[in-house]
C-alpha cells in the first residue's frame, strides 16, 4: 500500500505519520565573535576565531531561523551535542 493509499484509508493518522518521516534542517547557533572585515578578509583554512560560548553555556536550535528549543552546549564523546533545556511553545 503506498503512503497515499494510506491517508485515504486512514485519514489524519498516515499524514502525521508521512509528516514524522519528512527530513529537516535544524541549526544551532552556538555563539557570536566580533571580526573586524580585515581579518575575515585574510582569514585562510586553518585560521580560528573563539566565539563567546563556553561549554555548559545556553544555544538556541533554530528550524528555517526560528527558534524552537534552547539548551546547553555539551560534548558526546567528540563530537559537541545540546542538551535540550526548554522546547518553544508555538
Amino acid at each position: 500500500m503506498s503512503e497515499t493509499d494510506a491517508f485515504l484509508i486512514e485519514g489524519p493518522r498516515a499524514s502525521r505519520s508521512v509528516v514524522d518521516n519528512l527530513p529537516v534542517t535544524v541549526e544551532a547557533l552556538l555563539g557570536v565573535a566580533t571580526v573586524k572585515v580585515g581579518d575575515l578578509r585574510r582569514l585562510s583554512s586553518g585560521d580560528c576565531f573563539t566565539l563567546d560560548t563556553l561549554l555548559g553555556d545556553p544555544v538556541e536550535l533554530r528550524l528555517n531561523g526560528v527558534t524552537i528549543a534552547s539548551g546547553e552546549l555539551v560534548t558526546v564523546g567528540d563530537n559537541f551535542g545540546i542538551r535540550i533545556k526548554a522546547v518553544t511553545q508555538a
